[in-house]
């Protein structure tokens, strides 16, 4: 019998492409208004494989996404020319607006009210490799708690979210089911530990990954079928 649904959130409660774009682009008119030497020696793409080869040689930031970014604004200021501590300074308030921005999403229509429906019986949580704060969300009176990779310095498929998540709801593997879009963070990630999976799949991709969901579905409305049993395994 299930107890606990836990839910992965950027691409299986909304499309999050979109949303680091826009954030993405912002960051990058702001970062220009705040130290315009930026723009006259960089661009976007450079400022991006700034932050690729300072995570290569700072490997331990692979699970810290958000000072990964704060560190790497900093370090392109500093090659722009921008002394230290103002460098740090900007780079600081430029992170806090841009997790504004990164926290400007739209969920999927069904989200809401299949989160409503469904909180009324299970414990739900979400668990993400992101670093979007559930709190600040719109369908954040639905979830019983959350848990970022940031927290435990671990990333799904790795076994400690997931373990996490069952510690705290008192459940087992099979009290179980773990909602994602990722076959390997997600279905992968959940379906080591025992727990059921449901493959988020609205565009209807074709599998190719090491591991079978226990259920694939279009839209999270198909995740009333599967608790109701009306859908069986889809492999």
């Amino acid at each position: 019998m299930i107890k606990l649904i836990t839910f992965d959130l950027d691409d299986t409660l909304w499309e999050n492409m979109p949303v680091l774009i826009r954030a993405e682009q912002k960051a990058w008119k702001k970062l220009c208004e705040y130290w315009p030497e930026t723009h006259a020696r960089m661009n976007p793409k450079e400022v991006f494989e700034y932050r690729v080869r300072l995570l290569e040689d700072h490997p331990e930031l692979k699970y810290q996404i958000t000072e990964l970014r704060r560190v790497s604004l900093q370090k392109v200021l500093q090659h722009c020319d921008c002394p230290e501590s103002r460098a740090e300074e900007i780079a600081g308030d430029l992170m806090r607006e841009f997790m504004e921005w990164r926290h400007d999403v739209k969920c999927f229509p069904e989200v809401q009210p299949v989160l409503a429906h469904l909180s009324a019986d299970y414990t739900l949580a979400a668990i993400t490799n992101g670093n979007v704060d559930v709190g600040k969300l719109s369908v954040s009176e639905f979830f019983d708690f959350a848990l970022k990779a940031e927290d435990y310095n671990s990333q799904k498929p790795e076994p400690t979210l997931f373990l996490k998540a069952m510690e705290r709801a008192g459940v087992t593997p099979a009290e179980t089911l773990h909602v994602g879009d990722c076959l390997k963070a997600d279905v992968a990630g959940a379906g080591a530990l025992g727990i059921g999976t449901v493959w988020f799949n609205p565009a209807d991709k074709v599998f190719d990954g090491d591991r079978r969901p226990d259920y694939e579905i279009r839209s999270l409305t198909g995740l009333l079928r599967v608790l109701d049993k009306d859908l069986q395994p889809a492999y």
